[in-house]
């Protein structure tokens, strides 16, 4: 059977803007909700370890720093929130013969995404306000609370991301779809067969808690409160986690990398110029970035941890390129979005253009007001 005799048609409207500028915006969109999502995967496992092993003195530094930690979770799960409905749109008005037909294949789990999600949110407030916020003595049995609920949170965000990787590998492999239908036509399905499923799980899972270091260090290079010592604390244990997961990272890269079938794989091994090219600018920045990171987990500098950051974002945005091009490569001889006529909406894209302006002003402006609430200075 012709594998695209089951590849839905585009529907019968022209692209808004040309492909080119749709996929700027996909992968603009994409790194913008990735990072606030990695921090609140990541995070929502940190938070919880660092709340347990400082349980029995709330003054110490790592309870502190959990503290700190559960108290952003709700920012970046908004940021997260936010920032992942521009990715969607495009993904789906560029590639929605293929993104439509994965999730229906996996309705019923790619639905209940919404429910894990507003769970696991609302947690974070119920810790936040219920536990953090009246604790008073030191082994408070609202340590323990807010330490399980917390790491639900965590299993909950951990299910999204496994249920996101079923769906944007299934929309790779159309030869699926027709027997994973026949065998499940409601809905109850998930690609568990999927040579690159747990190594792409797993990779992108790594990357989130990589990134959440990053945030760790974060709130020490903040100086909140004026604390030096809490500072260079944790400057150093959120660069020591970045470091000692980006190290872990090397070998699962591999594995995620020989997980692909080998005419993609080795585009980006010579093959594709533009892909190679992107994918060692992309190993050469990590390389940086651990270096920079070493520094800073033994120093405590902010200057080494601003390097790092500016380092591990680069690397993101690197590797987020990559898996454009890796969807491109599996989508060549499927569909072909370049051919779908273009009739230029000024309408909608001055629209966009606005509604973005103001989404980046309002960051700022929380960011601002975020910055001063930890920035206030004590009354002599």
């Amino acid at each position: 059977m012709d594998i695209h005799n089951i590849i839905p048609n585009y529907q019968n409207l022209p692209m808004p803007a040309p492909v080119w500028f749709l996929e700027l915006l996909l992968v603009l969109g994409f790194f913008l909700h990735v990072v606030p999502m990695n921090v609140s995967l990541g995070g929502s496992l940190l938070a919880p370890i660092f709340l347990f092993f400082g349980r029995n003195n709330h003054d110490s530094n790592i309870y502190q720093l959990g503290r700190r930690l559960a108290y952003s979770l709700p920012i970046f799960i908004s940021f997260a929130i936010t920032q992942g409905i521009v990715p969607l749109l495009f993904i789906q008005l560029l590639y929605g013969p293929m993104f439509y037909t994965a999730s229906v294949l996996i309705a019923v789990p790619w639905i209940s995404i919404l429910f894990l999600l507003l769970v696991s949110y609302y947690i974070t407030y119920i810790v936040i306000y219920r536990y953090l916020n009246t604790q008073k003595n030191d082994k408070s049995p609202a340590d323990v609370k807010a330490v399980i609920l917390l790491f639900i949170g965590f299993m909950g965000f951990l299910t999204i991301a496994f249920l996101f990787t079923n769906n944007t590998t299934l929309m790779l492999t159309p030869q699926k779809w027709l027997a994973m239908y026949m065998a499940h036509p409601t809905g109850l399905n998930l690609n568990l067969h999927e040579p690159q499923l747990l190594a792409r799980y797993s990779h992108f899972v790594l990357a989130a808690i990589a990134i959440a270091g990053l945030a760790v260090a974060g709130l020490g290079a903040y100086r909140v409160d004026n604390q030096d010592e809490f500072s260079k604390f944790a400057i150093k244990l959120g660069s020591k986690i970045f470091l000692g997961i980006t190290l872990l990272q090397i070998p699962v890269g591999v594995w995620f990398l020989f997980s692909i079938p080998h005419d993609i794989m080795v585009n980006f091994m010579g093959q594709d110029k533009i892909s190679t090219l992107v994918f060692s600018l992309a190993m050469f920045l990590a390389l940086l970035a651990l270096l920079a990171s070493a520094l800073a987990s033994f120093s405590g500098s902010v200057k080494a941890y601003y390097a790092e950051l500016t380092l591990g974002l680069s690397v993101v945005l690197a590797m987020i390129i990559n898996r454009h091009e890796l969807r491109s490569f599996y989508f060549q001889n499927l569909i072909k979005p370049e051919l779908v006529p273009v009739k230029m909406q000024w309408d909608l894209i001055i629209i966009f253009s606005i509604s973005a302006i103001g989404l980046i002003y309002y960051f700022y402006w929380l960011s601002h007001l975020i910055w001063n609430a930890f920035h206030q200075k004590k009354s002599v």
